[in-house]
Order: structure tokens, then sequence, then C-alpha cells
């Protein structure tokens, strides 16, 4: 009678097992409960690179590429980390450290900034799958609220060397720059970013993702122009870039294996 009670455990174990193989393989099964609520395998860890354009009336629309040693196109660096919190949302943390340039009036008088921005970030999946754990590709809204800190200034350039002639304004320099008007402190400014990004796994540890988004701020000083009368619209920036992220624990979520006799 003990004997068959241990072939019924065994064989009820068995079939369990099954139920969680194919031909008797293990697998992953991403819908099964949690062990506990911290799970490595729920965050992705990354960085990458792109470039961030103005969003204001201070810009023209072309971009410059050569006019002296002026390009409006300046890498920006970012990192981040987010955490899956079911099929459809993720939230997560973003640094940005980052420029923004632009000429305007036929090259003749432009905006500078540098920036580091924070955000708070929330992904949501449109094809439900967040986490890329029902398939390789998954298409999101992206939306966030931070803050940003900065320096900037407004100059005027000389056509004929190609080079800065004057700084009009700035904003930020610590006594570095004199012009006609200056505010020496480095401003903080809330910021909100709302756009979309796509990701896909190449395997089970690697993925990368396209975001685009446009950022917002609450000020109007992010060109550095001190003589702007409107406040409207704020200073803005479109931002495209392109990110490796890594899972750490090989994106195993929700893993079930059989027990070993």
């Amino acid at each position: 009678m003990k004997n068959k009670i241990i072939v019924m455990i065994i064989l009820s174990c068995f079939i369990e097992c099954m139920s969680l193989t194919s031909f008797g393989k293990s697998s992953t099964t991403f819908n099964a409960p949690r062990r506990s609520r911290f799970d490595i395998s729920d965050f992705r860890f990354g960085g990458g690179v792109g470039y961030g354009l103005y969003v204001t009336n201070q810009m023209d629309y072309t971009i410059t590429r050569n006019f002296g040693d002026y390009k409006e196109l300046i890498p920006t660096y970012f990192l981040s980390v987010n955490k899956q919190i079911n099929d459809d949302i993720e939230v997560g943390l973003e640094y940005r450290h980052g420029h923004l340039m632009t000429l305007k009036s036929e090259n003749t008088q432009g905006a500078y900034c540098d920036f580091d921005d924070a955000y708070a970030m929330v992904n949501y999946s449109f094809n439900h799958n967040v986490g890329l754990t029902e398939s390789n590709f998954t298409f999101n809204l992206q939306m966030g609220l931070g803050a940003t800190s900065f320096r900037s200034k407004y100059f005027l350039t000389n056509i004929i060397t190609e080079s800065e002639d004057k700084v009009v304004s700035s904003v930020g320099y610590e006594g570095q720059i004199n012009s006609g008007k200056d505010i020496k402190a480095k401003p903080t400014a809330m910021i909100g970013s709302l756009g979309f990004n796509m990701g896909y796994r190449l395997n089970r540890s690697v993925c990368l993702y396209w975001s685009n988004t446009i950022n917002v701020s609450t000020t109007n000083q992010m060109t550095g122009n001190l003589f702007k009368r409107s406040w409207l619209p704020p200073d803005s920036y479109f931002y495209s870039s392109v990110g490796v992220y890594f899972n750490l624990s090989g994106g195993k979520r929700g893993y079930l294996g059989c027990p070993r006799f």
C-alpha cells in the first residue's frame, strides 16, 4: 500500500511536469504565478544614444551641418532601467545628458543648450507584450514626467568666419559669460515626455529599442534668449534614440521547473 502511494505521487508529479513541458523539455511559462514580488527577470537595464532638436519659436526648419564647427545634430546619451508590471505596463527611470543647438535667420544667430534630464517613465504596450515574452516585438506608448537642469546661451554669428561673434544673453554659466543679459545660476524646471517606442528581442538577454518623444518643459529659457516676451510656446525638444537593453536573468520570467528525484 505504501509503495502504491509513492508511485501515485511520482506519477502525479510527472503528469504535472508534462503539462509544463513540450516533448519532455522544460519551457518558460510566462503567465505563471511569481515566486516573489522582486523578480530580476522583470527588469531591463540599458542605455543608448540619440539626437535632440529644438521645438520652439526660436528655431528654423533647416538642419545645419556645415557652418563652421556648428552642427545641430549633437549626440545625447541616456541610461534607463525599467520594471515590468504586467503584459501591458512597465515603469522605469531614465537619465539623459545632452545638447541642443539651432541656427536661424540665415545662420546669423543661434541658440545652444546643455541639459541633464531625469524622468519617471511609463510604457503601455499596444500589442500586450511589454516584456517581449509573447513575441520578439512590442510597440509602446511612452509617457514620462521629470525635471531638467540646464545652461543655455543666445548668440550672434559672423557669417564670414562662421564663428560666434557675440553672446546676447546666457543662463547658467555661473559668470563665465558676460553679455547684455544674464542669469548666472543654473536653473531647474519640470519637463514632460510623450511619444512611442518599438522594442525587438534579439535573444533571451538582449533587446533593442527605438524611441521617439516630444519633451515639453515649463520654461522658455532653454534657448538662452532672455529677451523673449512670450512664454508660449514653452521650450521643447524632439528626441529620437536607439538603445540596447539587457535582462540579467536571461528573461526567464515566471519559470517553473519539474522537481528532481
